[in-house]
């Protein structure tokens, strides 16, 4: 009788044991994933150390992309010095471009970051700098580039394209331009400094493409002309 209970009470301790034990393919704990920041933006316009009418200034920048997906604004500053210790200046906004007017006579310095939509921050773009001219200007900034060919909205055949623009300067400075092109909205630079006003570009078939053309005169003085856009068929 002794030996049945013994027996039983050392079984009933292995069972408890491997009850307890649990298993060695028992799941660990779920990661927690990192939602991670959006790229840091390009600054497109005004571009470092040019001369820019005070009214209406359009400032661009390109946009940029979230690795997580999240939806992305883009915080821009714009100080009187190159430490932004007193923002002048700020906003948010989900375009990659905003208009602020500025004072005249007076050296600007501007910065964008970009954020997701659950609260992560870029770092800062580069610092870009520029001058508003003022009252009794000496020198006029050029016009603004109009656009030759292809047309706007135009649908073109799928081949070698040649971007075809206008532009003057009203005191007759010798003037350049800076060529901005792509698939984005927010079309990059791929020409800067040129002094044609054409420029032949390579396309693809059916692909809606962008670009805008800055005017720079030989005094530094720049206008930046609106986004154009054409389709390939």
């Amino acid at each position: 009788m002794k030996r049945v209970t013994i027996y039983t009470i050392l079984l009933g301790t292995v069972l408890l044991v491997l009850s307890c034990g649990g298993s060695d393919d028992a799941p660990g704990p779920v990661p927690i994933l990192q939602n991670e920041a959006p790229a840091i933006p390009k600054l497109v316009f005004p571009s470092d150390n040019v001369t820019c009418t005070s009214v209406d200034l359009e400032f661009a920048w390109n946009t940029t992309t979230d690795p997580d997906g999240d939806t992305v604004s883009y915080v821009i500053e714009i100080a009187a010095e190159s430490g932004f210790t007193a923002v002048l200046f700020t906003a948010v906004t989900s375009e990659a471009k905003r208009v602020f007017d500025l004072e005249k006579g007076i050296t600007y310095y501007w910065r964008v970051k970009s954020r997701d939509d659950k609260g992560n921050d870029s770092g800062y773009s580069e610092v870009q700098s520029f001058f508003t001219e003022p009252e009794a200007a000496i020198n006029t900034i050029p016009t603004v580039p109009e656009v030759v060919s292809p047309g706007l909205g135009e649908r073109v055949s799928p081949t070698n394209i040649t971007l075809d623009w206008e532009a003057s300067d009203p005191d007759n400075d010798n003037v350049t331009y800076d060529i901005y092109f792509g698939t984005s909205a927010s079309p990059s630079l791929i020409e800067e400094g040129i002094t044609d006003s054409q420029l032949e570009v390579t396309v693809s078939s059916s692909t809606i493409y962008y670009w805008r053309v800055v005017v720079k005169d030989s005094n530094q003085n720049a206008t930046m002309g609106q986004v154009w856009n054409f389709r390939t068929e």
